[in-house]
């Protein structure tokens, strides 16, 4: 259940001690990794950066440390890139790819490529994004593949670039850009259709505070499985996850099966009628984060 809000440590494909990031034996305490062959490596070294995954395929089947591996996305650029990746000897033991550039067609595309047997998490990172009629193209798109969708991430960077080459000023979460307003879009378009959205990467490595901030507003608008880009965004992109003693104490309250149909608690009005689905949010939140100490994170 956990992986289904973990942050997603990203990490470039040319990275010298990648296996070791992706088998756990470095950081022990991020249990999801995606590895990167688009931006965060040059074009001209993806095809041979690819077949070389070959080893760290071989060592992935290994046990994690705490218990088991991280789960391990690729990231592909291309079409190109991802059939070399689908030849490679024990490909199946990774636990998805992630689509950048997604549109309707690309989705359609890896969908068909892959033969379903692959999750896939679509970026939302183009033009589409910025379309109410690409949002809803987009939508549609992910939930004819819903198997095997489990989430859909946002690529920020790139809508900042698409909107007249802007860049997250310091100090500002996403949400107080004109990027938080697309995002706002983008969930009353795919939330609807249960199609869960990730919160965007923060790229402002040594700013924790506003890290924070960012990660309370994801969690408002429940954007989970944020991207990470150091193992300390981990920890605190998790910490922020956890649901405290309260909120969890008033989920338990609005799920009592003896609950009136309207009652006060906590100084808040609860309607179980209305508030149910946000109370079951909680308890899952709750119980995948409780067997999670501090200390084990942090490790």
């Amino acid at each position: 259940m956990l992986a289904d809000y973990a942050p997603l440590l990203y990490v470039p494909a040319d990275r010298p001690d990648l296996i070791e990031v992706v088998t756990g034996e470095k950081f022990p305490e991020v249990s999801a990794v995606a590895v990167c062959l688009e931006d965060a490596v040059r074009a001209s070294e993806r095809p041979r950066l690819a077949a070389g995954l070959g080893s760290l395929l071989a060592r992935i089947g290994g046990a994690h440390p705490s218990g088991g591996r991280p789960h391990v996305f690729l990231r592909p650029a291309d079409e190109e890139i991802l059939t070399i990746l689908l030849d490679l000897p024990g490909i199946e033991r990774i636990d998805g790819f992630i689509l950048p550039k997604a549109t309707p067609r690309r989705i359609e595309q890896w969908a068909e490529i892959t033969h379903g047997r692959y999750a896939l998490l679509p970026i939302l990172e183009t033009r589409e994004a910025l379309s109410p009629w690409g949002r809803h193209e987009l939508a549609e798109a992910c939930l004819i593949h819903r198997a095997l969708i489990p989430r859909v991430r946002i690529g920020a960077n790139d809508l900042f670039s698409l909107l007249g080459g802007l860049r997250r000023p310091p100090g500002r979460t996403v949400y107080e850009t004109p990027v938080g307003r697309v995002i706002d879009e983008l969930l009353t378009v795919f939330a609807p259709r249960g199609l869960a959205l990730c919160g965007p990467v923060f790229d402002r490595l040594d700013d924790h505070a506003t890290l924070a901030r960012e990660c309370q507003e994801d969690v408002q608008r429940g954007c989970f499985a944020k991207t990470a880009l150091t193992p300390r965004q981990v920890e605190i992109i998790a910490e922020s996850y956890r649901p405290t003693a309260e909120e969890t104490q008033e989920a338990m309250q609005l799920l009592d099966p003896a609950a009136p149909a309207v009652f006060r608690w906590g100084g808040a009005m609860q309607e179980p009628a209305c508030h149910r689905a946000w109370a079951e949010g909680i308890v899952r939140r709750a119980q995948a984060f409780h067997p999670l100490e501090r200390s084990e994170r942090a490790a």
